[in-house]
């Protein structure tokens, strides 16, 4: 998750991104899958963007990170990014609907980031997240569910959620409608995304 500049309008962050640095991230890192969720809605969430990067192998973001290919990004990223940058290590999960593939174009998404309150079992709460997640997914005719374990990343700061539950929805989506979230959770946000992902023939192949 990242937020950009402060002199640029979400617009231009979006913009840059899209054109000028998803682009130079390609030509540099052997991703599987690349998409960008750019923030719709609310207007006042601390981030504009939650970027999924897919790896072979988790092990290669650490080493990314710390590779010349990683400090040429973080250069780039500094020309739109402000300092506000959160990263973590996402284990996903199918809840509901067809397996993830490749999307093309311009596709809305909703997320819930989901924190575990200070009493609950992680287990427990990682159970319930699940189940609430099937629970949202029939309640909203949701295409497709997933939910996103986060586990720290080195020198990523403290990512805003302990989970995310990703839903695809023919149309918008009210979370108060639905059930309730079990005692174990905090709903800390509710947005609406625009996702873009990579096409994989731009992909660098996998070796």
């Amino acid at each position: 998750m990242s937020r950009r500049r402060p002199e640029l309008t979400r617009d231009a962050f979006r913009e840059y991104y899209e054109t000028r640095h998803a682009p130079l991230a390609i030509q540099h890192v052997r991703f599987t899958k690349y998409v960008r969720n750019h923030l719709i809605a609310p207007s006042n969430a601390e981030f504009d963007v939650v970027s999924e990067f897919w790896l072979v192998d988790s092990k290669e973001a650490v080493a990314l990170d710390k590779s010349p290919a990683g400090e040429l990004l973080r250069a780039d990223a500094d020309k739109f990014v402000g300092p506000q940058r959160f990263r973590a290590v996402a284990e996903e999960s199918l809840l509901a609907g067809p397996p993830r593939r490749y999307e093309t174009g311009r596709v809305q998404k909703y997320a819930l980031l989901l924190n575990r309150r200070a009493y609950a079992g992680e287990a427990d709460f990682i159970a319930d997240a699940r189940d609430w997640g099937r629970r949202l997914a029939l309640g909203a005719t949701a295409r497709r569910v997933t939910i996103d374990v986060v586990k720290p990343f080195p020198g990523g700061g403290r990512f805003p959620a302990h989970a995310i539950l990703w839903l695809w929805l023919d149309r918008a989506f009210d979370v108060g409608l639905a059930d309730a979230p079990p005692k174990s959770i905090d709903v800390g946000r509710i947005l609406t995304l625009d996702a873009y992902e990579t096409p994989r023939e731009k992909l660098i192949a996998v070796l």
